[in-house]
């Protein structure tokens, strides 16, 4: 009588079983524990990017709501402003700005985005005294700025006073390179190296009380002063890039004399 196979399959199957074990053992022993976590990390980086681009449009919405408020001086983000740094120039801190902005991430400002810099932040170091006296060599006044931010508001100031954008940037260049944390010796403040009785002359034709020694103020009273010039002599740029140095008096009077200036200033045009 042939034998019952049924033993041999069963032997076979523990054996099978005891196999599939041990392969599951050695496959959970090789898997190195650092892999889990880089995987579990690149999981929640993922989720927080996801988190963070349905954010965006609330965070923007936000900012734009703050432009009901009143009291407020409006800076424009531009690329590589940071809140940090954007505090550090108006003698803020992070925690007023964001609370003022309902900014709910500190790290996350975007370019476009305006911010609202509370009145008291904003003139807590001015230059220009509420009689519209501006003080000389104010450095505790100075604002820091970097050259995107720069050049952004030159081209938005030479386009609101109808002024070439290269003529801006070449004599914004040539004055201080584009570089609003400066006094010279003989006082001229800032980018634009705006003296501060020039300042003073020119708040005082327009009305106003912007301050030479912040950033977007000193561009303002750059474009002002150079609207003059176009104007008063017609758009010949020789004579409105030697009157920027020179005075525009002593052009009148005296003719152009300091060519080298205005040479460098055509090159920087050229360029630009």
């Amino acid at each position: 009588m042939e034998q019952d196979p049924m033993p041999k399959a069963s032997g076979d199957h523990h054996r099978s079983l005891f196999y599939d074990a041990r392969s599951r053992q050695i496959f959970f022993h090789s898997i190195n524990p650092r892999h889990i976590v880089l995987l579990l990390c690149s999981i929640f980086l993922l989720c927080g990017s996801y988190v963070t681009s349905l954010s965006h449009p609330q965070a923007y919405a936000e900012s734009k709501r703050t432009t009901v408020k009143t009291g407020c001086f409006w800076h424009r983000v531009t690329n590589g402003d940071t809140l940090n740094g954007i505090a550090h120039a108006y003698r803020s801190s992070v925690a007023t700005l964001a609370r003022t902005n309902n900014i709910r991430n500190i790290n996350l400002i975007f370019t476009g985005q305006n911010l609202c810099i509370p009145s008291k932040a904003r003139w807590a170091a001015s230059g220009v005294r509420p009689n519209g006296r501006v003080t000389w060599y104010a450095y505790g006044a100075l604002e820091w700025s970097n050259r995107q931010q720069a050049r952004s508001l030159l081209c938005d100031a030479a386009a609101r006073y109808g002024l070439p954008a290269n003529l801006m940037l070449a004599i914004a260049w040539q004055e201080s390179g584009w570089n609003q944390h400066v006094i010279a010796r003989d006082g001229g403040i800032g980018l634009m190296q705006i003296m501060p009785y020039t300042a003073q002359g020119l708040n005082r034709q327009v009305n106003g009380h912007y301050d030479p020694y912040k950033l977007q103020d000193n561009i303002e009273l750059g474009a002002i002063y150079l609207h003059s010039l176009w104007h008063g002599f017609h758009g010949n740029k020789t004579k409105i890039i030697s009157a920027y140095n020179e005075g525009g008096w002593n052009v009148k009077h005296r003719g152009i004399f300091n060519w080298r200036y205005v040479n460098s200033v055509h090159a920087l045009m050229q360029r630009y």
